[in-house]
């Protein structure tokens, strides 16, 4: 129980046992006007679901504004833990912006410590470039970005980054495996004022902070990955929108750079294996929830 919460005594210890009776009533008394403590929050089992219905209805509205933009840009700071076996952790940041236009093109490109990729999808076909290695990969994908964005991640493995925020219903893609959820306050989060979420999962918690001015837009999500060795984070913090951006069609399409080699990737050839386009893409952490969705 924390200090917020615990109970202080009625009355401040007497001395002599003939006052005794009267502390008895007076703490009868001032426990018949004062409210009872607040429950004790009951403990998380599989599939329990305790969220406060304030919550639920901002990641709700949240969702559906994101749904209603017909197209949108965003830049996005990220930062993502490393721990090596045998080595201090390291924290590893990277800038990442993201154009979608629904329902089929979405581009992104992302540079920073480990990373300097970008991808490319025009509702036909997902193309992916490591600019450090000069390697890209290319294949046939699903017809809309839903689609395609499960492709990628059932079939190759890979997680691309910010993707819950990407899929026609957001709620879903967040809040289905939840089992705790509470409401922190308004705290700033990329220079607004931000409601301040935090969940529980099975194997993750997360914070999400969401606008909350007039476009209720998620502004930063924090994961703690609770069951894994040190217990790695990964952090964006979205300092820019655009919604209903002009996007043109070439914004979506792909051109191998000059001398750039092809990499083949076995799942997009239908050959089977293990080989991810993540290597190209600039997947983050192998479980970095699709983020959340895991």
């Amino acid at each position: 129980m924390n200090a917020k919460n615990r109970p202080w005594p009625a009355l401040v210890a007497m001395k002599g046992l003939l006052v005794l009776p009267a502390t008895l009533l007076l703490a009868a008394a001032a426990s018949a006007q004062e409210p009872p403590p607040p429950p004790i929050e009951p403990g998380l089992a599989p599939g329990s679901r305790l969220v406060e219905p304030r919550v639920d209805e901002l990641v709700r509205r949240m969702s559906e504004r994101l749904a209603r933009a017909a197209s949108f840009a965003l830049v996005a700071e990220e930062l993502h833990d490393e721990v090596p076996e045998h080595s201090p952790r390291q924290q590893l940041t990277a800038t990442r912006r993201v154009a979608l236009r629904r329902p089929d093109r979405l581009a992104a490109d992302v540079a920073g410590d480990a990373l300097n990729r970008a991808f490319w999808y025009d509702g036909k076909t997902f193309a992916a470039l490591d600019k450090e290695q000069n390697a890209w990969t290319s294949g046939a994908v699903p017809p809309t970005i839903d689609a395609a964005l499960d492709w990628v991640l059932d079939t190759t493995g890979t997680v691309i980054p910010l993707a819950d925020f990407l899929y026609t219903d957001v709620y879903d893609r967040l809040m289905s495996d939840v089992q705790r959820g509470v409401y922190l306050g308004i705290h700033e989060a990329a220079g607004v004022p931000c409601h301040h979420l935090a969940f529980e999962q099975a194997t993750i918690d997360w914070q999400l902070w969401i606008d909350a001015g007039e476009d209720p837009l998620p502004r930063k999500l924090v994961i703690a990955y609770k069951t894994e060795d040190e217990v790695p984070q990964y952090a964006v913090t979205i300092r820019k929108w655009r919604l209903d951006a002009t996007l043109p069609d070439e914004l979506f399409q792909f051109e191998p750079p000059e001398g750039a080699r092809r990499v083949e990737i076995p799942a997009f050839t239908g050959s089977g294996g293990n080989a991810s386009p993540g290597a190209a893409a600039g997947d983050v952490k192998g479980n970095a929830k699709s983020e959340v969705k895991r």
